[in-house]
């Protein structure tokens, strides 16, 4: 639905546009704050944008866009990179900071959206698929076998950083990428799964409560769209639950 690129020195961020919020050329990415000096590509979404927007608007930010993107902008500005901490939703961003030189890559809790790269004497190449890396540098098509090997063993991918290409990297979840203009990067974990513990011993029915409280949160957030939503319907108990969340959500509308 849009693309665009913006070039700053050593750095160059490119993107294509799927529009599921605003779907105005405001909210066309690459997208920068009020005085262009922090810039950001997103893959993904931020459910709980509505709800961080006011905050940051209170605190004297200006939004041009009615998108959930620019709200990593904003936040960011305020917080950092720990900003991801706030964040409900997937995502992998690429952010750049023109004031510090910065390069910030980011891949969201559970790893729904991908983020591979490559490091080499030439820099940092990074893109949502590892094909967009390979039209840039078609001589990283050289293949990882010990990952080959164990996919046709074992049916299992994404276990590590290593993918099935012996150069091409991925962002693992719960990481960030940071990247500066004289060649140094850090992968650094901002999120782990909490450690099993013991529980509290509830009933059946709180069990059933609570779980449909945060069924009905989920959908909830879910369903924020410029753009007609759809579902994907198996049959199962998974996404028969979710659709019947969604109908008394949406009530007399039709569900896709």
């Amino acid at each position: 639905d849009g693309q665009g690129i913006h070039l700053d020195g050593p750095l160059a961020l490119a993107h294509r546009r799927l529009s599921i919020i605003d779907l105005s050329p405001r909210a066309n990415q690459p997208i920068s704050n009020e005085d262009g000096t922090v810039w950001v590509i997103h893959n993904g979404e931020i459910y709980n944008f509505l709800e961080l927007r006011p905050e940051l608007e209170a605190k004297g930010h200006v939004f041009r866009s009615s998108g959930d993107s620019e709200v990593i902008l904003h936040a960011y500005e305020e917080e950092g990179e720990d900003c991801v901490r706030r964040f409900n939703g997937m995502w992998a961003f690429a952010l750049w900071d023109a004031r510090r030189r910065r390069l910030l890559l980011s891949r969201d809790r559970i790893g729904e959206k991908p983020l591979y790269y490559v490091v080499n004497s030439g820099g940092i190449l990074f893109a949502s698929e590892a094909k967009a890396l390979l039209a840039l540098r078609p001589e990283l098509a050289e293949p990882s076998l010990p990952e080959i090997a164990q996919f046709l063993a074992a049916g299992l991918t994404d276990t590590s950083e290593a993918t099935m290409f012996r150069r091409i990297r991925q962002l693992l979840p719960g990481h960030h990428l940071v990247a500066s203009v004289d060649g140094r990067h850090e992968v650094k974990r901002y999120w782990a799964a909490p450690e099993p513990r013991e529980v509290e011993a509830i009933s059946m029915d709180r069990a059933a409560r609570r779980l449909r409280e945060l069924l009905e949160d989920s959908v909830r957030l879910r369903l924020r769209s410029d753009v007609p939503v759809g579902t994907c319907l198996s049959g199962g108990l998974d996404s028969s639950s979710l659709v019947a969340v969604e109908s008394s959500q949406l009530g007399s509308q039709p569900i896709h």
